[in-house]
C-alpha cells in the first residue's frame, strides 16, 4: 500500500511537530516515502527521507495508534494479511 498525497503532507507536518530531523544535515523537513508499516497495537512507522541529502540514511516517523488512525492508516492494519512464522 502506498500513501496518498494528503497522507504524505500530514505525515510531513507530524514529523516537523515531533522534531524529526536528518541525522546528516540537520534539515527539519523530512519527506515521507511510500513505505509504511503498521504495528499490531494500531501504531505505525512511516519511512522518511531528507530531500536535501542524497545519501542520508532513512528515518522512521513512529506514530501512536491515534496518530495512525488520524492519518488514515487504520484500514491498513485491518487489511494486512496474517503474518506467518
Amino acid at each position: 500500500m502506498s500513501l496518498s498525497g494528503q497522507q504524505k503532507r500530514h505525515a510531513g507536518r507530524l514529523a516537523q511537530q515531533k522534531g524529526l530531523s536528518c541525522p546528516d544535515c540537520g534539515s527539519s523537513e523530512p519527506v515521507p516515502k511510500d513505505e509504511f508499516r503498521v504495528h499490531p497495537d494500531g501504531g505505525a512507522e512511516i519511512t522518511m527521507r531528507c530531500e536535501d541529502c542524497v545519501k542520508a540514511p532513512e528515518m522512521a516517523l513512529v506514530l501512536s495508534p491515534e496518530e495512525a488512525q488520524a492519518l488514515g492508516l487504520g484500514h491498513a492494519l485491518r487489511q494486512r494479511p496474517e503474518e506467518t512464522p
